[in-house]
């Protein structure tokens, strides 16, 4: 019985025959996921990647090797190359060392041809909201009562879907400005959007504690529509551009107290991001007064009889029977 003979090289693993000795290469951010280039490489150039650890590739069009970033110093880091089932395409798992386009954008995808994302993300919200439970909690700060809508989006009651929370991610991470340090997210209930923001940007994910940890940082009191407690910053330093994340903007007033907190010690903050807001408690308007946009995908609405959900954006509206 013959034996199967082991590749001598794991470049032998490579069909480079099928395409005339090239094969295509997807380049993809291992921080935050996304596809930043499309090249192709023979097999010196694969070699070249494998030793060295940095992209290469071969031009069609110069008929050449050539490392990414060889003129412009924006090399590519290889942590990881996968090849597909039939052996004929490769993926660099990466770190871009700069903007990997030739334009300097980040990604060379930067164009768009078709975006259904807003109404995907959108019927995903309502289909969520449906399970959403409204309880009334004594009120704080003026208020006579505070109507909690239990949801998926800010309680993970039940659960909402990845893709749903992935979207939302990637909408809000797509109304950041240029030039951000951080991403900055009150503790419990922010925190999963908030590492989902983070990780589409890049961005490192600071975290607002309301205890006090044995590190340098700085203690501000807050009082929301329904609590009052300190916040506790650390990990932000002066200078730095940062937006804030957080699951909900009711009255604001939690969000005051960091955004307050950070401006005095000369951190720049640029945006409010949140999954949610409930404009009826004015923190929307309140933190707009601040000089600051407010990002939500949805704005929710709690009356007598309905709960009515606002697309901000789209202007999108539906009402729901308050459970």
């Amino acid at each position: 019985m013959a034996r199967l003979q082991a590749p001598k090289s794991p470049l032998d693993l490579i069909d480079f025959e099928k395409q005339g000795g090239l094969v295509p290469v997807v380049v993809q951010d291992a921080s935050t996921g996304k596809i930043l280039m499309l090249g192709y490489a023979n097999r010196e150039a694969l070699r070249l990647t494998l030793e060295t650890g940095y992209a290469h590739f071969y031009s069609r069009s110069r008929r050449r090797l050539w490392m990414k970033g060889e003129t412009s110093g924006n090399r590519v880091k290889v942590l990881r190359v996968d090849y597909d089932c039939d052996s004929d395409t490769v993926l660099y798992l990466a770190v871009p060392e700069g903007p990997v386009c030739h334009t300097g954008k980040y990604s060379c995808f930067h164009n768009t041809l078709h975006d259904s994302t807003l109404e995907e993300m959108w019927n995903l919200i309502v289909d969520a909201f449906r399970q959403a439970r409204v309880v009334e909690r004594p009120g704080e700060a003026g208020l006579d009562k505070y109507l909690y809508i239990v949801n998926p989006l800010t309680d993970n009651i039940p659960p909402p879907s990845p893709l749903l929370q992935s979207l939302i991610a990637e909408y809000l991470a797509s109304k950041a400005g240029e030039g951000l340090d951080k991403v900055v997210s009150p503790e419990v209930l922010g925190l999963p959007i908030a590492s989902l923001v983070a990780q589409k940007l890049g961005l490192p994910l600071a975290i607002v504690r309301e205890r006090p940890f044995p590190a340098e940082g700085w203690v501000e009191p807050f009082q929301s529509g329904y609590k009052k407690g300190t916040h506790y910053v650390y990990g932000v330093s002066s200078g730095e551009k940062v937006v804030l994340v957080d699951d909900a903007v009711s009255t604001g007033g939690a969000a005051a107290s960091i955004i307050e907190a950070l401006r005095r010690n000369g951190v720049r903050v640029e945006a409010v991001m949140a999954s949610i807001a409930k404009p009826q408690y004015g923190g929307v308007e309140r933190l707009e007064s601040m000089g600051l946009p407010v990002y939500r995908a949805v704005d929710v609405y709690i009356e007598e009889d309905r709960i009515r959900l606002v697309q901000p954006e789209a202007g999108w509206t539906v009402d729901l029977p308050r459970g």
